[in-house]
């Protein structure tokens, strides 16, 4: 075998290589580009209606009659998360503070689980602030 060979076979062996290891690399990359999927989230934990404020409690009360909180979520030191579903397969997400004090409303629009604001907006991210998010068995 000639020199010029040898280097062909070497070059061509080593875009095989990077090709393979490209194509095995793909699928972890994208699943972190996938809101769910995405290990870098900060989800809010769940917590019991107990842990609640009665204040929270009541607010959710006046902005939602006779509508029962599926999950309560903890938004850090900032307020709570009320999930909950509306007639009709509706689901939302209403947020407070942690006096109870209505913050904003957010909709599951398109029933993939990415809720958007009142305003049709998604939910601007608010750095070391947790996100909530509906667990997926809801």
């Amino acid at each position: 075998m000639t020199l010029r060979t040898r280097t062909f076979n070497t070059i061509a062996l080593l875009f095989i290589l990077l090709a393979v290891v490209l194509i095995f690399s793909i699928p972890f990359t994208s699943c972190s580009k996938e809101g769910k999927k995405d290990g870098n989230e900060n989800h809010c934990p769940v917590i019991a209606a107990s842990a609640v404020p009665q204040a929270v409690k009541d607010s959710f009360a006046a902005h939602y009659p006779s509508m029962t909180v599926n999950t309560w979520f903890q938004k850090d030191s900032v307020g709570y998360c009320a999930y909950f579903i509306q007639p009709v397969n509706q689901k939302k997400l209403a947020e407070f503070s942690v006096s109870g004090l209505f913050i904003a409303e957010e909709i599951d629009i398109d029933h993939d689980g990415n809720f958007e604001d009142s305003t049709g907006n998604s939910n601007p991210k608010v750095p070391g602030v947790c996100e909530c998010e509906i667990p997926e068995e809801n």
